[in-house]
């Protein structure tokens, strides 16, 4: 958070945790955090190494561990949310970070999340709902896929109005452009096979969001959520192709390149979208995937620079997100 924050030109002023010292505090700044495995992670440390907590153990474990620290840091005064959405927390995150600001709530929110590496324990467990891989590494979309490969990892995002932004002096990256988040209600961990959720959001997101000052914008490039579990990627593929059949855009499965970092993944994939619209490149298209998904193998690349691009984010629990990134 400490580097999104400095990239940002933000205040250089910080507070102490734990109270001493003057305070400073923001209250046109908000927060939306998130961990997929809350305090999980922090309580199995406390407990392996000495069996003894300090009067701070619950502040590591509690849901808004992230969120509270960030808050107390930097003087974030303003309102602060603690989401946990499975796989899909960093995308929910993003979404629900860049409608505080569009509303007017906020001038300002922080997105961030993060997941320490997966112990033993939660690994196993994750094991038993048969979503981790059984190979040394992960390929999401490939033949051979057996499940997700769990990464640690953090990722922030400084989200602001576009006049909070010009006041201030600072280029943004790109542009949240629209979204939404649904819920399947189908099943506490499977996917439903059909996707028809997430294909009702994506034909929203492309019918609408892509409309910028009277031109009709094509979707340039959509970022996969693609764990690499078999049942959640077949899905998505085949939703995605009913929604732009012959016109697909190009397509990126990144959890193949940084694993699964859980929480953290969602905000890293959109920081990952908002350089390559702000640099005007696509990233690889992903290698040796599955045959049965129909994709073209080798695809030309396209002429022109990516405009418009389209984030998918889905969780166990039915939790569906489409956010929409636009080039600056």
């Amino acid at each position: 958070m400490e580097r999104a924050w400095g990239a940002a030109g933000l205040s250089p002023e910080r507070n102490r945790l734990r109270g001493e010292g003057a305070k400073h505090r923001l209250p046109a700044i908000g927060c939306v955090s998130g961990s997929s495995l809350g305090g999980l992670v922090a309580m199995e440390e406390d407990v392996a190494v000495s069996g003894k907590f300090s009067p701070y153990s619950i502040s590591r474990w509690r849901g808004n561990a992230i969120a509270a620290a960030a808050a107390v840091r930097y003087g974030l005064g303003g309102a602060d949310f603690s989401l946990n959405a499975a796989s899909a927390t960093g995308a929910q995150i993003l979404h629900l970070a860049a409608s505080l600001v569009a509303s007017g709530m906020l001038d300002a929110v922080v997105a961030v999340a993060a997941d320490a590496a997966v112990s033993p324990v939660l690994r196993s467990a994750m094991g038993r709902g048969g979503s981790v891989t059984r190979n040394a590494e992960c390929r999401p979309l490939s033949a051979g896929r057996s499940g997700m490969l769990p990464a640690e990892g953090a990722a922030c995002v400084i989200l602001e109005s576009a006049s909070h932004a010009s006041m201030r002096g600072a280029l943004p990256l790109a542009e949240w452009r629209g979204g939404a988040c649904a819920n399947e209600s189908r099943h506490l961990m499977a996917p439903d096979p059909e996707a028809r959720v997430l294909e009702e959001l994506l034909v929203a997101a492309k019918n609408r969001a892509s409309r910028r000052q009277g031109r009709e914008l094509p979707v340039d490039w959509i970022s996969l959520h693609a764990t690499g579990t078999p049942r959640f990627d077949a899905a998505e593929i085949s939703c995605v192709r009913r929604v732009f059949g012959d016109q697909l855009p190009w397509i990126s499965a990144m959890k193949r390149t940084t694993g699964h970092a859980l929480a953290a993944s969602g905000l890293l994939e959109a920081s990952l979208l908002s350089e390559g619209l702000r640099a005007g490149k696509l990233p690889a298209w992903p290698r040796n995937v599955d045959p049965a998904f129909g994709l073209p193998e080798n695809p030309s690349r396209p002429s022109g620079s990516p405009s418009i691009a389209l984030q998918i984010g889905q969780g166990m629990g039915g939790t569906v997100v489409v956010n929409v990134l636009g080039r600056a």
